[in-house]
């Protein structure tokens, strides 16, 4: 049976989600056009694939998993009118991508060949192609908390029932993958680099525009998002350094990629929430009690 159009619930659907097919409109473009310009530089597409396969795990573990659990509790606070919960509720949100999603991206710049090595190296697939694909990586990996934060700041614009403004930016986002990516790709030697650079550009481009227009409606005074910055790089700063010297006193020894992982990984990772803790990070307090709560249900 088809829906009746005229049912102003179903009309309210359709007006929500015209905007949505709008942006999605954008984001085929914005494919084709890389993949067009990818498709001139020799192996730049599955170089590419390979990296952002990389990149997406952090996005979906940390970005995607935050924001569906906080956007039922934002909309019920827009419903209610509640501004002053539903701006700490967002605070906290980008708070806890900020203390998960800073030391992963550490985590990828500083373990990005035994990383690609390991998930990738077989094959046809050999060290020289770890090299590139690691240097894609770490290309892509500054847009990485960009896109990461973005992802919250859309769902707070879904949750006030505002579906326009965060997929009109997607149109201006390309726009910032093109400004970077046509210049690097035509004035450089950096090939196919400069269309991951452009990648990186547009992710913080459309991050930054869309805290710039969120802020218009929401206030993100009092929040204390530089300081949750700042911690979060500071102990990744201090995970970094004992990543890399797990990693400079092990080369001698010629460890395969996986033990290096996990030793590696596994004291940054340590260290990381040890200094968090020192710190007094307010996410990592909050995150510990809502996994709390997760494992008792």
């Amino acid at each position: 049976m088809l829906p009746d159009l005229q049912h102003p619930a179903v009309r309210r659907i359709v007006l929500l989600y015209a905007p949505v097919a709008l942006g999605i409109g954008f984001s085929i473009l914005g494919t084709l056009i890389d993949r067009w310009l990818a498709s001139g530089i020799a192996d730049a597409l599955s170089t590419m694939q390979y990296a952002t396969t990389l990149i997406q795990f952090p996005l979906g573990l940390v970005a995607t998993a935050i924001s569906i659990a906080v956007l039922p509790t934002l909309s019920r606070q827009n419903v209610a009118a509640d501004e002053e919960s539903f701006r700490r509720t967002l605070g906290m949100g980008l708070k806890v991508v900020l203390l998960l999603v800073i030391p992963a991206t550490i985590g990828l710049a500083t373990l990005a060949a035994p990383i690609t090595a390991l998930l990738f190296e077989r094959g046809a697939f050999g060290s020289t192609d770890t090299a590139i694909t690691a240097l894609a990586l770490l290309c892509y990996l500054p847009g990485l908390p960009a896109a990461a934060l973005d992802q919250l700041l859309i769902f707070a614009f879904y949750a006030r029932k505002n579906t326009l403004t965060p997929n009109l930016i997607q149109g201006a986002a390309i726009v910032c993958y093109l400004v970077v990516a046509l210049p690097l790709l035509w004035l450089s030697e950096l090939g196919l680099l400069a269309l991951v650079l452009g990648n990186s550009a547009q992710w913080m481009g459309h991050a930054l525009i869309a805290y710039l227009l969120l802020r218009r409606e929401v206030s993100f005074g009092g929040l204390r998002l530089g300081e949750a910055t700042l911690k979060a790089l500071l102990a990744s700063g201090i995970m970094a350094l004992v990543v890399l010297t797990i990693v400079v006193l092990s080369a001698p020894l010629s460890w395969p990629p996986l033990l290096t992982l996990a030793i590696a990984g596994g004291a940054g990772a340590a260290s990381y929430f040890l200094t968090s803790a020192l710190l007094k990070v307010e996410a990592l307090d909050f995150f510990i009690a809502a996994l709390r709560r997760k494992l008792r249900a």
